[in-house]
């Protein structure tokens, strides 16, 4: 589609109530997130793309968002941009992206061109998904502050949408997250 359309299809859209957002991808269609039971959280102990590695129960006290994506998953690529932007909000939970079996290179080139928040934890041989009983890409788990299965969703959401920030008001910490974010005065994982 060349600009002009575009353009045109953008002010009908603002002009229009209701009408769908022309640049807002379709797989980000208003998703709620659901109620998670489960008896016992899987451990999640991972090594990160860009440091040290990352144990979920040294969480404890915050909020996590636990989110398993591939970068050959375009519903999940979608989704990415998405989630950075709630990652980077102020009183966010932490959020762990966890790539299921691709390869650290092809991850470094994706992440080089599309710094992230957060930190991407590797699941090479694809255990921690199967742990999680996770059946697609993408999906995420919401943990409590006591990291107790509270919230979850196996399709792209609109992380910025006021129904996933009104789901998760309630979760969100006041102190930052130890973890430290991909993106740090514009490095690019190494």
């Amino acid at each position: 589609m060349g600009l002009a359309p575009l353009l045109a299809l953008a002010l009908l859209c603002a002009a229009v109530p209701g009408a769908a957002d022309p640049l807002k991808p379709d797989s980000l269609k208003p998703v709620s997130l659901k109620p998670w039971t489960s008896d016992q959280i899987p451990p999640l102990a991972l090594d990160r793309l860009d440091g040290p590695p990352v144990d979920l129960a040294t969480l404890r006290g915050q909020p996590v968002v636990v989110h398993f994506f591939a970068t050959w998953c375009a519903p999940c690529i979608e989704e990415m941009a998405s989630l950075d932007a709630f990652a980077a909000s102020a009183g966010a939970p932490v959020v762990l992206a966890v790539n299921v079996g691709e390869v650290e290179a092809r991850l470094r080139t994706f992440f080089r061109t599309r710094p992230v928040a957060f930190p991407i934890l590797l699941d090479r041989d694809r255990a921690t998904m199967k742990a999680w009983k996770v059946e697609g890409l993408p999906a995420s788990f919401v943990l409590d502050r006591e990291l107790r299965p509270a919230l979850k969703t196996e399709e792209p959401l609109d992380w910025t949408s006021p129904a996933v920030t009104n789901a998760l008001a309630a979760l969100s910490p006041q102190a930052a997250s130890p973890v430290q974010p991909m993106r740090d005065k514009g490095e690019t994982p190494r």
